[in-house]
């Protein structure tokens, strides 16, 4: 399965800087994205590799793909590659429905992710209560998965905690990241890891953030997976993991924000290990270490 993420927000809010920002730290990853516009994104020339009229093709095996000729076309692009992508990530237009993009993410050999989207803290207000562009974003929040609250270096004192209790209150339950320049680790965007590899989640962790890990010798049914995923605190940002034995299907967890998904993968490695991520000083691993003794 190809993971899938759709990265929105209105013109301005900072999309095109996390894009750059994700391209330019793909850390091994094959990633293929969709835009709609190569000019707007500004990839760095120095990792272009090679460049067609509807693709372009970078150095860290990444591939950029324009949805001008349609965006279920491009999909089945990248899926029918000689090397497909690990995963897609999809940068939305500023007007665009992401609740309705997101659903691309349910089709044939696609694991929907998450929706991102990236709010501009110093215009939030302003641009919430426009007439013409507030109902598109207020949409926006609503479908996301994960709220990135960019750009909040330029809030004055006391006003990231104003921006933070508005949204709390106007959409409950929501996932909110600050964040300045758009710059978050890899891991909140792209839920997913190399099997294959040594489980070591402090390689993905920014310094603002912080991690918990546990590795449990044996494997756990679905419900107890579930049950754990539904009993995260809202600290928990992002969570990630694999349960399995030999010679049967696995189990993945995937949460962000919101949404969490525990779906059955083939070839997981024996045992579990999960992985769960949040904001420096707010992530209790006391609280964490309880819940999986109690539920795992």
């Amino acid at each position: 399965m190809i993971g899938f993420t759709v990265i929105g927000g209105y013109l301005g809010a900072g999309k095109t800087t996390l894009l750059n920002h994700l391209l330019a730290n793909v850390e091994g990853r094959r990633l293929g994205v969709l835009v709609n516009d190569f000019g707007a994104i500004n990839i760095d020339a120095d990792l272009i590799e090679s460049q067609q009229e509807t693709t372009i093709s970078l150095a860290n095996g990444c591939i950029c793909c324009s949805i001008a000729d349609g965006f279920v076309e491009a999909i089945d692009y990248l899926q029918g590659l000689d090397n497909p992508p690990e995963h897609i990530v999809v940068e939305a237009s500023g007007v665009a429905e992401v609740n309705q993009l997101a659903q691309y993410g349910y089709l044939p050999g696609l694991s929907l992710e998450g929706v991102l989207v990236v709010v501009d803290a110093e215009t939030m207000f302003e641009k919430v209560n426009d007439r013409y562009a507030g109902a598109t974003i207020r949409r926006q929040i609503e479908a996301a998965d994960l709220v990135l609250l960019n750009k909040t270096d330029l809030l004055g004192d006391g006003h990231l905690e104003v921006c933070l209790n508005w949204l709390a209150s106007k959409f409950p339950g929501i996932r909110v990241v600050p964040a300045v320049r758009a710059t978050v680790p890899l891991s909140l965007m792209l839920g997913r890891y190399d099997h294959e590899e040594v489980f070591r989640p402090e390689n993905a962790i920014h310094p603002q953030y912080e991690s918990w890990h546990v590795a449990l010798d044996q494997s756990v049914d679905r419900e107890r997976l579930e049950a754990f995923a539904a009993a995260l605190h809202p600290q928990v940002i992002r969570a990630k993991g694999t349960s399995g034995r030999d010679g049967r299907d696995g189990l993945s967890l995937q949460v962000v924000g919101r949404r969490k998904e525990v779906t059955v993968i083939k070839h997981a490695p024996p045992g579990t290990r999960l992985i769960a991520i949040g904001l420096r000083g707010q992530l209790d691993s006391r609280v964490l270490d309880e819940l999986a003794e109690r539920l795992l």
